[in-house]
């Protein structure tokens, strides 16, 4: 599977890599484990990195997975920060997730730089 998901500390928060083509497929997929790795907890920081995507997901495949959000009852709270790579479709796609996203009021944001993404995620940690 193109993307793995891990729990981490400082900020306690699940991190989300992509990598290689992901499909609307794997997209589902992604977001099943991340609510199983979740469970109960409160975590509601999340690090997506999307660096290693070569082809990424339709803008209506990215569209449903926000609609799969409401429908997971993934809270509004929630902050997310993307690293984004330098692929231009890439790139488009994981801007309209951003605004798509901000539209419905998840609290996301897009960085080029790890470090910089992790310090946005700490200041609600």
């Amino acid at each position: 599977m193109p993307f793995k998901i891990e729990i981490h500390t400082h900020p306690e928060r699940i991190e989300v890599t992509y990598y290689g083509k992901v499909t609307e497929e794997e997209l589902r997929l992604a977001i099943k484990e991340f609510m199983d790795k979740k469970g109960g907890s409160e975590y509601l920081l999340v690090l997506t990195d999307c660096l290693g995507i070569t082809t990424s997901p339709s803008v209506l495949d990215v569209y449903e997975r926000i609609n799969m959000y409401e429908k997971l009852g993934i809270d509004t709270e929630t902050k997310e920060a993307i690293l984004i790579p330098s692929d231009q479709i890439v790139v488009e796609n994981v801007k309209f997730y951003e605004t798509a996203c901000l539209n419905r009021g998840y609290n996301v944001r897009i960085f080029e730089n790890r470090q910089e993404a992790i310090d946005w995620l700490k200041q609600f940690g």
